[in-house]
């Protein structure tokens, strides 16, 4: 009855480590892709949060830069860009798909990422 228990750990503690594994996998897997969303959120934000001394197309050429620098399948028709004057807010949207393959590519999932920013630009003024 004791070669019993001992085999049951060694079942329990295998099944601990293949589920630890898989989560580490599933870990590595999205955390890189959910940073390049919020790193491409980020600037947005600030860029339009610039937009009192940047031009339009400076914007764009920075967003296409960093969209290229995180390999993101983004050209600047993939931006829409919306400045309201009368308001002093400039709005920056975007969307985009990423194809995980998870397991070897047991299982395969697409995320859809659609960041929609608005900042006020000529605060103080």
């Amino acid at each position: 009855m004791r070669t019993d228990q001992r085999g049951m750990g060694r079942v329990k503690a295998i099944i601990i480590l293949a589920l630890l594994g898989a989560a580490l996998h599933v870990g590595f897997k999205i955390v890189p892709v959910y940073m390049d969303y919020e790193n491409m959120k980020d600037t947005m934000s600030t860029k339009a949060g610039l937009a009192q001394v940047l031009k339009d197309e400076d914007i764009m050429n920075d967003l296409v830069s960093k969209a290229k620098d995180l390999d993101l399948p983004l050209k600047a028709d993939n931006f829409i860009m919306k400045r309201d004057i009368d308001r002093r807010k400039m709005s920056i949207k975007t969307a985009w798909d990423v194809e995980v393959h998870f397991f070897g590519g047991l299982y395969v999932h697409n995320y859809h990422f659609a960041p929609d920013v608005e900042e006020n630009f000529m605060k103080g003024i």
